[in-house]
């Protein structure tokens, strides 16, 4: 319980290494702190390829893959959760092999990212993973979109700094939208849309693979093609009726050239209704009727080549994440989603949320995302509430940074851990598992606790709970 005395916090030492892992469901950002990007953006899992001698590749070493075709993934992270512990044994491994970051872990403080809502046997077996199997010195956990918040805040520098704002992580697992008053989620009004990168990814394989090609196994092929072509619309009905139409009045049409894996491994995007490039200019010296035609090597290339159509998968997969009841999701849409966890906090903070929503994850990267959730949003919120969607960084960084701002976070807030006494990691001597629910205090307490008083407030929001000595006992709380 709040009235159990807590052990102390450990501080860093000023000589041990402050490693930062942003742990996703796709990629793992490693580095250390104090820097403005990741030393290394890995695959989070292990990729294995068909066939009795086929190679695996674990985290980066995917980069030195030439054939993507048929890949198999084990990925460390299912529906969000922690679940692959092996996989992600070996992902850790390598990020702090001497090929990536050359650590040690019993010489490090680690900074690591989880989902809102962690279920609690996963805690207990993170906090075992950390301490029990790497030994890391000290460990600080917190949930990605409150490190996303405060990164934005830090990039934008806004004066007065925000109170309260709503993060919209649209994530490789899920979309979650999640209110923090200050960098305290409210962990009651979390609302969670089980839409992410993946399911968008594995709707466009069933696609392509029911009209055009068989590409159920192409996952890496077929992620090129949605992260390429396909983008938010902002008539879907008006352009979905486009797609009806051959030749030049189908302006949504794209063609996308497959690679061959072996004179090219990155595919190419052509538009069928652009013009035919200009002619090259005749030679001087025309060849001799004796020598025959010259070879049709432009014609082969062409029959040659695997050209995959696209029109109307370009914008409905995107709308999936609006309307999930199209395939047969029975959860409200994202601008539902936003409404609904705003109405679930109490009313002295909704402009405020309403005022401060931000962007984070690699499904806001589609083109017109930020503009058709404002209009989604300015129908269903009442006008007295200003509506601000901010993604925190410029359009030509935006894909750099969307994906990043956790890790930047994590680590300005890996190199005050000294100073910042609300977030103060936990040494491994204060780690007991034989004592589950102490450990459960130290490392994850179960929401956000906040005490009322008429001269002082008291608002204990971090994952490290620490309880004041001279708190008052009669004090009502909300939980």
């Amino acid at each position: 319980s709040l009235s159990q005395p807590v052990m102390a916090a450990a501080r860093v030492p000023p000589g041990v290494t402050r490693v930062v892992i942003d742990n996703g469901g796709h990629t793992c950002k490693v580095g250390f702190a104090g820097e403005q990007q990741p030393l290394k953006c890995m695959f989070n899992g292990i990729a294995k390829g068909k066939g009795a001698v086929a190679k695996s590749f674990v985290a980066d070493q995917l980069e030195k893959c030439t054939d993507f075709s048929s890949l198999q993934y084990r990925l460390s992270l299912e529906r969000g959760c922690l679940v692959n512990w092996d996989t992600q044994a070996q992902v850790w491994n390598r990020a702090l092999s001497a090929s990536v970051l050359n650590v040690t872990p019993a010489d490090c403080s680690l900074m690591l990212s989880e989902i809102p809502m962690c279920p609690m046997a996963i805690q207990d077996t993170l906090d075992e993973m950390v301490f029990e199997h790497f030994g890391f010195d000290s460990y600080c956990v917190r949930p990605a979109p409150v490190l996303a918040s405060l990164a934005i805040a830090e990039q934008q520098q806004q004066v007065p700094p925000r109170c309260a704002s709503l993060v919209v992580d649209c994530g490789f697992s899920a979309t979650h939208c999640v209110p923090i008053l200050g960098s305290t989620t409210f962990n009651f009004a979390i609302k969670r849309l089980n839409v992410g990168g993946k399911m968008l990814t594995n709707q466009l394989k069933q696609i392509v693979s029911y009209r055009s090609y068989n590409v159920i196994d192409e996952t890496h092929l077929i992620n090129d093609v949605k992260e390429r072509l396909c983008y938010v619309s902002l008539d879907f009905d008006g352009e979905l009726a486009l797609t009806r139409f051959k030749g030049k009045k189908n302006t949504l049409r794209r063609e996308y050239v497959m690679p061959d894996y072996v004179k090219t491994s990155v595919g190419t995007v052509r538009n069928p209704n652009a013009p035919a490039p200009a002619a090259a200019p005749a030679a001087s010296s025309a060849p001799s009727p004796r020598d025959g035609p010259p070879p049709k090597k432009k014609a082969m290339l062409v029959a040659d080549e695997q050209v995959l159509p696209l029109a109307n998968e370009r914008i409905s997969v995107p709308e999936i994440i609006f309307s999930p009841s199209d395939i047969g999701i029975e959860q409200a849409g994202l601008a539902e989603s936003i409404v609904q966890a705003v109405n679930a906090c109490i009313p002295d903070v909704r402009e405020a949320l309403y005022a401060n929503i931000l962007l984070t994850g690699g499904s806001a990267l589609f083109a017109n995302f930020q503009e058709r959730l404002y209009r989604e949003l300015r129908q269903l919120v009442p006008l007295e509430y200003p509506i601000s969607i901010a993604t925190g960084a410029q359009p030509m960084l935006r894909r750099v940074l969307l994906v990043r701002f956790a890790f930047l976070n994590f680590s300005l807030l890996a190199a005050h851990l000294n100073l910042q006494s609300h977030h103060p990691p936990v040494s491994n001597v204060g780690y007991q598992p034989s004592v589950p629910m102490l450990s459960l205090h130290l490392f994850h307490p179960p929401c956000v606790h906040i005490y009322l008083n008429r001269n002082q407030p008291w608002c204990l929001g971090s994952r490290v709970l620490k309880v004041a000595t001279d708190r008052p006992t009669n004090l009502p709380y909300v939980q």
